[in-house]
């Protein structure tokens, strides 16, 4: 009993300390929350300057960094006859014919990728925040209710105590009041263990513990779902593939480098020196050996990408259609537990009148009050259940909080 109380107001201290930030205002700003403090955001940032990168190259007036060549011989350690040959090369690689137009839509494919990324790992975090809001929900729904089972429990206590000492009622009936007070204690401090529990989850995503003022959603139309996120990424994924591949198919040999060189020989014996300016281009060759398994291999990553934008399209609608089932299966639940929780509240409400007026013993009071309790307990459990199910309908759709 002693261990239940201090439990209990550990967790009361706890919720006011730790736990005691102000309730963000609705979901969205909790989910905005959640996604500041998220790995995916820097890995977001990270894809975003990738693409930048790119950009920059696809941007470049040179198909790829300048070179600089160096060349020096003389006989010094042959023939002896002072001859010295100095030479200095500058060259720049140039784009071929369409080369510098497929790698800037590369680079723009490459662009959109990394947005449409961003867009699926924001889903990925509102399908947690969704999830832990409603555990919390129910947790603190399910808290409540058994605060008042035990403030019942402890009433009903009382008054078998009363009629005890009144000689209306047994000894064994007062123990049995005890019993059931001290069973209620314990399942109220379970209750708070699993509401600990579920407020620390929250806050490990959003650094906030309380629910928000508004935390419920509406519905979000069908057809919303041509907007997916994880239809767009597939989508994104597909594209670049298709410009990587159009890239490469540009890019069958290395650039062409067209250069400057200058060059200064000393003959020896008295010749004069001769110096010179040339211009030289490189042309590298297209070999099967360079070209086929990097063709071949972009190939192999298109026809992926594409079989796994087919299977996302079948995904998202098996999640839509298994979510709008169990929404409406929800919704009828709902219905029944809203009847049978009533219906259990209105006969215990009776049966304590009657218990008051010594007609029926305590076991059934117990008993019916317990049942109505259980039910309300149920009660929260489904409308949590129920908002639950909209806000998993609303992740299959693609819609954020």
């Amino acid at each position: 009993m002693q261990k239940s109380v201090i439990f209990i107001v550990a967790s009361i201290v706890l919720s006011s300390g730790a736990y005691g930030q102000a309730p963000a205002p609705d979901i969205h700003t909790l989910f905005n929350a959640a996604w500041e403090r998220s790995v995916a955001l820097q890995t977001t940032e990270g894809r975003r300057q990738e693409a930048a990168a790119s950009r920059v190259q696809a941007d470049s007036l040179i198909a790829g960094p300048p070179t600089l060549g160096l060349l020096h011989r003389d006989d010094r350690w042959t023939e002896r006859r002072g001859l010295r040959e100095s030479e200095v090369t500058i060259g720049l690689p140039i784009w071929m014919p369409g080369q510098r137009l497929a790698r800037g839509d590369l680079a723009d494919a490459q662009a959109a990728e990394a947005e449409a990324s961003a867009g699926l790992a924001k889903l990925n975090v509102a399908a947690e925040v969704r999830e832990r809001v409603w555990q919390l929900a129910a947790a603190e729904g399910e808290r409540d209710v058994l605060r008042r089972r035990e403030d019942v429990s402890a009433s009903l206590r009382d008054d078998v105590q009363r009629r005890v000492k009144a000689g209306d009622l047994a000894r064994t009936d007062l123990l049995l009041a005890q019993q059931d007070h001290l069973a209620t204690q314990t399942l109220l401090v379970e209750g708070e263990a699993r509401l600990v529990d579920a407020r620390a989850r929250l806050l490990q995503s959003t650094g906030l513990s309380t629910l928000p003022l508004r935390y419920d959603e509406p519905v979000a139309q069908a057809g919303a779902a041509s907007a997916h996120p994880r239809l767009e990424a597939a989508q994104r994924i597909v594209i670049r593939n298709e410009r990587q591949l159009g890239y490469l198919q540009k890019s069958r040999r290395d650039p062409p480098e067209v250069g400057l060189s200058y060059r200064a020989d000393r003959a020896g014996g008295g010749l004069p020196n001769d110096q010179t300016i040339g211009i030289f281009v490189r042309i590298p060759f297209a070999t099967d050996a360079r070209n086929l398994p990097r063709e071949t291999a972009a190939q192999t990553e298109l026809m992926t990408a594409r079989a796994e934008f087919d299977r996302a399209e079948r995904v998202i609608r098996s999640h839509i259609d298994a979510a709008t089932t169990a929404l409406s299966l929800a919704e009828q639940q709902l219905a029944l537990t809203e009847q049978r929780s009533a219906t259990l509240s209105e006969r215990a409400a009776l049966l304590r009148k009657t218990f008051n007026l010594g007609e029926i013993g305590l076991p059934e009071v117990l008993r019916a009050q317990n049942q109505a309790l259980e039910a309300e307990a149920d009660l929260v459990r489904q409308r949590a259940r129920r908002g639950l199910a909209v806000a998993t309908l609303n992740q299959a759709l693609g819609v954020l909080p």
